[in-house]
């Protein structure tokens, strides 16, 4: 095997452990948050629509947060606060008990 297909196998892995994580971790939150960048799990999320000499930009402020990053070290964070010029999704997750 050479060092392309390796480091090909080394990705793979890495996405699915994230995957794996992004799954377990997916039942104790409240909300999926996706930007363009990155996507979120969090317990509370505010969007907030702000004016600028560019247009309209969104500040969303997350607390409780799981970042989906793979090469991130520490993917859970009390707070974050993220500004996006494109849209942003927020979703509901469903409840166990719901």
């Amino acid at each position: 095997m050479d060092s392309i297909d390796e480091l090909d196998m080394y990705e793979a892995e890495k996405r699915l452990a994230l995957y794996n994580e992004y799954r377990d971790a997916a039942r104790v939150f409240t909300y999926y948050i996706e930007t363009e960048l990155r996507a979120y799990l969090a317990n509370e999320v505010t969007v907030e629509p702000m004016s600028g000499p560019g247009g309209v930009y969104f500040k969303v402020m997350l607390t409780d947060v799981w970042i989906y990053e793979a090469e991130r070290q520490n993917r859970f964070v009390p707070d974050t606060l993220i500004y996006s010029v494109n849209d942003v999704h927020v979703q509901r997750l469903k409840a166990d008990d719901e």
